[in-house]
Formats: structure tokens, sequence, C-alpha cells
């Protein structure tokens, strides 16, 4: 059994025997592998594509999903940006939406009018000639043992997607202002998003694993997630049914988990601040997670593995993958990744 099956059987309450190791690292980790700043990292497929290799050989036993092992280039943002919004690009941080294309409800008629951009609009079409150039050339051997890329979707945000098109506090006021207004962008939106989907399963074939990471969810009071969230994340989700779909979001909905559990994922990759064991209990997830990220940067290697003991004493074995509660910091200590690998292993049945 590979890893990737293992985890996966974990993950459906297969099997029980096992802990895995399994984190979102990428370009903010990963440029250290060239000793370059973020920039040129995001503008080089090649670079991208060596350190994440050399990653999963520096760490075998370990899964590492989501941006871990797909291109970089503002793929939270392709929702905007396949609306008309611009990127803004630093020398040493993650890029941002500089200007957002709708600004007043008139625009969503516009947009509307228009109809559905192409696929490969915005940055969706730099990140599919990567994902072409990460098919030909990520090693068999690693894509074959862990699960990557072929037949893994990673289509960015969603319904977060849309609200970056106009901005956060826009979106959130909408609710109570547009509704009507909302729903008709939250649809097109989502129907771009399939679209992308799709374009994206022509070049790694028939999805196996859809990676959804949407945040939006911990900004709202549960009646406004179950009207403007649920159904656009579940449309994308119900889409692949028959697919291994993994929902991340760190920020904190505790407060609502009867609500969460609707989210149609197998798997819920959860923040710091959540009761893990809470969320097992409560919902039907596999609950990957939660040690603090910025905690594998600034804690001791016995601070981590005390609070990972912690959890997989309190959480229990099966249908649970020990993770960083998000996707792993700036300066991560390689050091405390090693620890996390080692209680795991002591804490698996032998």
């Amino acid at each position: 059994m590979t890893i990737w099956d293992k985890a996966k059987s974990i993950a459906l309450g297969k099997e029980d025997d096992e802990v895995p190791v399994v984190l979102e690292v990428y370009g903010t980790v990963l440029k250290r592998f060239h000793k370059v700043k973020e920039y040129e990292y995001y503008q080089n497929v090649k670079l991208q594509l060596e350190a994440k290799i050399a990653f999963q050989k520096r760490f075998p036993k370990i899964l590492n999903l989501g941006n871990g092992t797909y291109p970089e280039y503002g793929e939270g943002f392709t929702i905007p940006t396949a609306f008309g919004a611009k990127l803004r690009f630093f020398e040493d941080a993650p890029p941002y939406v500089e200007d957002y294309p709708i600004k007043s409800p008139e625009d969503i008629d516009k947009i509307a009018a228009n109809g559905i951009p192409d696929a490969n609009a915005g940055v969706a079409s730099e990140i599919l000639k990567r994902l072409e150039y990460f098919y030909d050339w990520f090693p068999r051997d690693i894509r074959d043992e862990y699960g990557y890329i072929d037949g893994v979707v990673c289509p960015g945000l969603c319904v977060e997607g849309a609200a970056l098109t106009m901005g956060y506090d826009k979106f959130l006021i909408w609710m109570r202002r547009y509704p009507d207004v909302l729903h008709k962008w939250l649809k097109i939106a989502t129907d771009w998003q399939l679209k992308y989907c799709e374009a994206i399963e022509e070049i790694v074939g028939k999805c196996k694993v859809l990676w959804l990471p949407d945040h939006i969810a911990h900004m709202v009071r549960k009646e406004q997630f179950r009207e403007f969230i649920l159904p656009y994340l579940n449309k994308i989700l119900d889409k692949y049914k028959n697919a291994f779909r993994i929902w991340h979001n760190e920020g904190y909905v505790g407060y609502m988990l009867e609500e969460v559990d609707r989210i149609n994922a197998e798997v819920w990759h959860l923040g710091p601040k959540e009761d893990m064991a809470k969320c097992k209990e409560k919902t039907h997830f596999c609950v990957w997670g939660n040690i603090k990220p910025t905690d594998l940067t600034n804690m001791s290697t016995d601070y981590i593995r005390q609070k990972c003991e912690e959890i997989i004493l309190k959480v229990g074995l099966g249908k649970f993958w020990l993770s960083t509660g998000g996707g792993v910091s700036v300066d991560t200590s390689f050091k405390n990744i090693d620890v996390m690998v080692e209680v795991a292993d002591k804490y698996s049945k032998k």
C-alpha cells in the first residue's frame, strides 16, 4: 500500500493503525531551497518543481498536499483575475488583488451580459501552462507513491475568490444590502470555477482528488453560511462526488459545526483554534491539523513533541491526519517537522 493509499484509507475510517503526517508546505518555505525571495520563486516554475521534489525527498514519510505539490502563481486569485482583477507582486511576500473589478451592483449586470470568461482567463492561463510542465516532469515514482498530480484538481478559492473580486467588506455588506445581486454573482463565479476545473482535468486526467480551499466561512454567522456559502461550495464538491474531497479552512468555525458538517468533503484541514476532538466527534470529516503553524518556527523541539502527543492522545487514531492548522509558516524549522514524524511513528500501531 502506498503512503497516499494508507492516508486515504485512514481518512475514510477504514483503518486506524497509523498517524499520517500531512502538511501543506509551499513557496513561503520552499523558496529556501534555492535561497531566493518569493517573487523569484513565483516566476520560475522549474525552480518550484525542483524545490517541491527536494522537500519530498527530505521528508519521505510526509504527504505534502494542496499548493505543496502544485504550481504556484497567484493560485488563490483565479476567480478575481478571470473577471479583470490585477495582481500586485512583492519582492518577498505573496501577491494580492490591487484593484477590485466589482465596485457596484451594476458591475454584476455587466459581467452577466458579457458571459462567463474562458477557463484560461486571468492567471489561470499561466497556472494551466505550469501544470502541464508539472505533469510532464514531476517524477513518476513520487507521484505514484504520494498520489500527486494525476487526477488532482486544485482550482483555488471558491466563494472566497468571489469575495476577493469585490473586497471582503463589500461582500459581507452585500449579504444584507443586495442579497439577490450577490447570489447572481456567486452563481457566475462558481460556474466559471467549474469550467476551470474541467480545464485542469484536461491536463491531469479525471478528478480523483479535489482540494478546495475557502476561508470565508469563519467570517459569517451560521445563517449567512447556510445561504451564501454552503450551496456554492457544495456545487463544486458535488460535481466530484466520486472523488476524494478536501476542504481547507483554518479560520475558526467551531460555533457552527452542525452547519459545517453539511460540507460534502471527506477531509477538513482545520485551524489551531478548533477543538479537534470535538470536530471529529460532531462532524463526518477526517480532521487534519492542528498545531499552530508559527509554533514550528518559534518553539523548541520539546514543545512540538509535547503538542503532537497531546493532540494524538486527545483525538485518537482513525479519521485523523497530524499537521499544522493551516499551511506551514515562513522559516519553519525542519527539525520540528522531523519531530512530528517521530511522534507519529511512536503512536502508530506496529
